[in-house]
């Protein structure tokens, strides 16, 4: 079983993860490391990327050809037009969903002109968003590479601050103070924190990977996709969705969803609703077409 990731430490390590459930099980696979188109232009912002999908493309590729048999991603990456052929078999229990800012100041101590790095367009209309309705103008400056890659550029001096996934700085074990993003108007990506795993619809791994899927984790990523899918979104809309499965004596009860999306600039849309468990994506579609932007 050969299993296709990023070459970058980040994704190896949740690669790794996958490999460790797939032992469990009796299976011993290989992990094959690839460059994506991602990870191959870092001269220029994710928004500016030719087409949808750059980190997982290459992979995409090396499945439909049988030269791998699962793709490890995660998730947030994975464009919501894919290859019929292809499925997202399992997801692993959700890390952190949340954003983190990694700075030389708190958010609520932000001084006027810092600089903050990120690359992401709904990160920075949050972040501008956030400081300017209290009177701060902080300037915001595109940033590439891995995450070590954007640390070092932050310990250098290059940036008062950047904006990673708080899942990364966890899973990376960082020895890094950061403060977590979990105000209004901070509403992470569709699928943040999720390791997903691909592989081709209907093959034998699709079946083997259903043993180590997250129901909780699978509700949470469909209503997400659900919303966006409605919105409409990628990497230049900047649109943040976060489904909660809350339970309730072991079970999901009610799933808590937070949707933001920011209409230009100087306005943004951020509502919060409640979804049913047995009609989340009914209800999740209805929400989203009844948001008004």
């Amino acid at each position: 079983m050969i299993i296709g990731t990023r070459g970058s430490k980040l994704a190896i390590l949740q690669t790794e993860k996958v490999c460790e459930r797939l032992k469990e099980l009796g299976y011993e696979p290989t992990i094959r490391t690839v460059r994506s188109l991602g990870d191959v232009m870092v001269d220029r912002g994710l928004y500016e990327m030719p087409e949808k999908g750059v980190f997982v493309k290459k992979l995409d590729m090396l499945l439909l050809e049988g030269k791998i048999d699962l793709a490890v991603h995660s998730m947030k990456d994975i464009p919501l037009e894919r290859d019929e052929r292809l499925e997202t078999s399992a997801v692993l229990l959700r890390d952190s969903p949340y954003d983190a800012l990694v700075s030389k100041y708190r958010l609520a101590d932000m001084p006027e002109g810092a600089v903050i790095g990120t690359s992401s367009v709904r990160r920075k209309f949050q972040f501008l968003n956030y400081t300017e309705e209290r009177g701060v103008k902080v300037r915001i400056k595109d940033i590439r590479g891995n995450v070590d890659t954007r640390i070092k550029k932050f310990r250098r001096g290059e940036y008062d601050g950047v904006i990673l996934a708080e899942a990364g700085l966890e899973r990376l074990h960082l020895d890094i103070e950061y403060e977590r993003l979990d105000c209004d108007p901070f509403v992470p990506s569709p699928g943040q924190g999720i390791i997903a795993v691909v592989t081709r619809r209907g093959s034998e791994e699709s079946n083997i990977l259903k043993a180590i899927d997250d129901a909780k984790t699978r509700v949470e990523a469909e209503a997400e996709n659900e919303v966006l899918e409605v919105i409409g979104g990628g990497c230049a809309l900047p649109v943040g969705v976060h489904a909660h499965a809350c339970c309730k004596g072991g079970q999901e009860e009610e799933i808590e969803l937070a949707v933001y999306v920011s209409v230009s600039r100087e306005k943004y849309v951020l509502e919060k609703g409640v979804l049913s468990k047995d009609k989340s994506l009914e209800e999740a579609r209805d929400f989203a077409s009844a948001l008004s932007f």
